[in-house]
């Protein structure tokens, strides 16, 4: 009798569907696995904030007075994302860190020392330089073998071409040299004149620039650049091509293992082909036609050929043998040889060129100190026959003190970086310094520092008289570095530069014009010290 309710019942019974099952099911899993992943995330974020905290935290743990970092790219931000020029990003840090005579930076996640005493300065360029002998940068003989010049190598295979090169650079050399030279700053006062005749304004970095690089062909290459006539010339058109590459610039002095793993060459193919291409022609073609030449080129084949550069002249080692010790006796090849005379060119030109440009702005907005140079000039190249002669530059002190003056005020290398290759302990303290460590000296903010220099903006050569600098510390001027790692080529780069600056100031007027600004803007993506923009003055003939 009630079976059959019991029945009914039972039928109307709601069975969910099989897929709503399925559907719910597949949320809850979808829903764990997102949870996992989130909490996998939020984990790994969480442990690489700890790992990069210990990392910043390198300085502290050794008692060493630091900035905080501002992001995952250390202290450096605005200078490896190009807002800040070298020079000046690491005046920033300089003045930051004051008082204190180091401070520990951070390029990125690796730790750097900075320092700012002069005494401490002197230990690691000079007393102490066995421990800080390499610069830090790429070298890579096999996939790029125009990086293995002076400038870039470091230890015993440094050393030796050091002792190799030096005797190519000797005064007497520079006096050979100086009639090459003399040939290009009077084609560049022929290709001005007729600017200057109509009061003209001139971009005066680039036509210094043309100069230098006809300089640097002729001294370096013995190949006649025709710049000067001609701003489009391969030597010209590779010369800005060397210094318009920030990721190359990258991977070769900063991200340098990377650089390594990567093969990334400091030149762009293209660029590498000329200069390698440059130096095996000229090279074949003198040594087929015996042609000899007072320059570079001829300066490395006496070392390929014989070992060592001839003695100068009036050198009391002429007529000696020239011997060597084993360790630095090595195979002076086609790629060494190579390299050398690209760092000679891209050392050469460019400092050089923004040296005088520099030092023209500030003689067109200083006419008073123009008008100084310019009587020193007239006087002395008349005791020498109305020509401006080697000796004639010697003599020139007010020219040697200009010169001083803008090299401080804009040194073209705006710091020296060095890399602890043994473990050192600061003098005088407990702090050791780990090998492999960077080690920055900002030479830009040493050079306007007022504690030095008082109103290091104002330009003063008067700060360059004997006494001044006596009483200065000798490690507070640095345009070419200190130490053994001195740069080679200073006694040509200032002749280059005080021939060039003497050639127009005995020829010319200058003076500010409507785009001359009264401070210059240096220029973020510069490898040297340079302004944006380049420099513009007006130019006259004198009356």
């Amino acid at each position: 009798m009630h079976s059959a309710p019991l029945l009914r019942h039972t039928s109307k019974r709601r069975v969910p569907p099989r897929h709503f099952a399925i559907r719910s099911s597949t949320m809850s899993l979808t829903g764990s696995i997102l949870g996992d992943v989130i909490s996998t995330l939020v984990f790994v974020a969480g442990l690489l904030v700890l790992i990069v905290k210990w990392f910043y935290g390198y300085w502290k743990r050794r008692g060493v007075p630091s900035l905080e970092p501002e992001s995952v790219f250390g202290n450096f931000k605005d200078i490896l994302l190009h807002r800040k020029n070298f020079g000046e990003g690491l005046q920033e840090l300089y003045l930051r860190l004051d008082p204190h005579p180091y401070g520990g930076v951070f390029i990125s996640l690796r730790p750097a020392l900075l320092i700012r005493d002069p005494e401490l300065i002197k230990s690691v360029l000079l007393k102490d330089f066995s421990h800080f002998q390499h610069r830090g940068f790429k070298v890579d003989e096999k996939h790029d073998p125009l990086s293995a010049h002076l400038f870039n190598l470091g230890g015993p295979r440094w050393r030796a071409l050091r002792t190799k090169l030096t005797p190519t650079f000797t005064s007497g050399k520079m006096r050979l040299m100086f009639p090459l030279m003399d040939a290009c700053a009077r084609e560049m006062l022929d290709a001005l004149r007729p600017l200057a005749g109509r009061r003209e304004d001139v971009e005066i970095k680039e036509w210094n620039a043309r100069f230098t690089t006809d300089v640097i062909g002729s001294c370096a290459f013995g190949i006649q650049c025709n710049s000067i006539r001609n701003p489009d010339s391969e030597f010209r058109k590779m010369g800005r091509e060397v210094f318009n590459s920030p990721i190359r610039a990258l991977f070769n002095f900063v991200l340098v293992r990377t650089g390594y793993l990567l093969h990334i060459k400091l030149l762009s193919p293209e660029s590498d082909r000329f200069f390698m291409g440059v130096v095996r022609e000229t090279v074949d073609y003198r040594k087929k036609n015996g042609v000899t030449r007072n320059d570079f080129i001829n300066l490395l084949l006496q070392l390929q050929e014989k070992g060592h550069v001839d003695p100068d002249h009036d050198s009391p080692d002429k007529g000696k043998k020239v011997s060597h010790s084993a360790d630095i006796d090595f195979p002076f090849t086609d790629d060494l040889f190579a390299a050398q005379c690209f760092v000679f060119f891209i050392a050469g030109f460019e400092t050089s060129s923004t040296t005088m440009s520099f030092c023209i702005h500030e003689l067109a907005v200083n006419p008073d100190i123009q008008e100084r140079l310019r009587e020193e000039i007239d006087s002395v190249v008349a005791k020498h026959g109305g020509k401006l002669t080697y000796e004639a530059i010697q003599e020139m002190s007010y020219l040697d003190m200009v010169v001083s003056e803008t090299l401080r005020k804009y040194p073209p290398v705006g710091n020296l970086g060095r890399v602890c290759t043994e473990p050192y302990t600061i003098p005088g303290t407990n702090l050791r310094i780990e090998k492999g460590t960077k080690v920055f000296v900002p030479v830009y903010g040493i050079h306007h520092d007022p504690k030095y220099y008082p109103d290091p903006e104002n330009f003063d050569p008067e700060r360059f008289t004997e006494e001044g600098k006596a009483s200065r510390h000798h490690f507070v001027y640095l345009p070419f570095g200190e130490g053994p790692r001195i740069c080679i080529g200073m006694r040509f780069g200032l002749v280059q530069a005080k021939l060039g600056i003497a050639s127009l100031v005995s020829k010319f007027v200058f003076s500010a014009s409507s785009q001359t600004p009264a401070k210059l803007k240096m220029d973020p993506n510069s490898a040297v010290t340079s302004s944006i923009g380049g420099i513009h003055v007006r130019i006259a003939t004198r009356t």
